[in-house]
């Protein structure tokens, strides 16, 4: 099953790849919301993990491209960010499933991750391995 990391963090693309990665799930990368609408042209994933701060939009923003394309409009999405408290709720829509605070607590990253790919794999949306 595929992941969609969108993270204009390299460590943390590094850190995230490698831990989900060690999970058996294969991870695309993204640095800005352009690049995460060419990688979802080429291929539909089962989970998008999603920083809320890019250089080019906002997390919300890009989320929105993403689901306009086919096969999108269903994927479960988690948004990551290392603001708390107000200011990352208020950029939180009801397009994203959860939330995940930075620092990244893995096992719990881990158990959220899980959740939405078993649900995925119950809606059949997966991609073929």
């Amino acid at each position: 099953m595929d992941i969609l990391l969108v993270d204009d963090n390299l460590l943390m693309q590094q850190v995230l790849e490698r831990f989900l990665g060690s999970l058996g799930y294969r991870v695309m990368l993204a640095a800005r919301a352009d690049e995460a609408v060419d990688q979802a042209r080429h291929a539909v994933v089962s989970l998008i993990l999603m920083d809320l701060h890019l250089p080019d939009q906002d997390g919300p923003e890009a989320l929105r491209l993403l689901r306009e394309l086919p096969g999108y409009a269903h994927i479960p999405a988690i948004a990551m960010s290392g603001l708390d408290g107000p200011e990352a709720r208020s950029l939180i829509t009801s397009d994203f499933c959860a939330y995940v605070a930075k620092p990244i607590d893995l096992d719990a990253l881990e158990q959220t991750v899980r959740e939405y790919m078993l649900a995925a794999k119950a809606r059949g949306s997966s991609v073929a391995n």
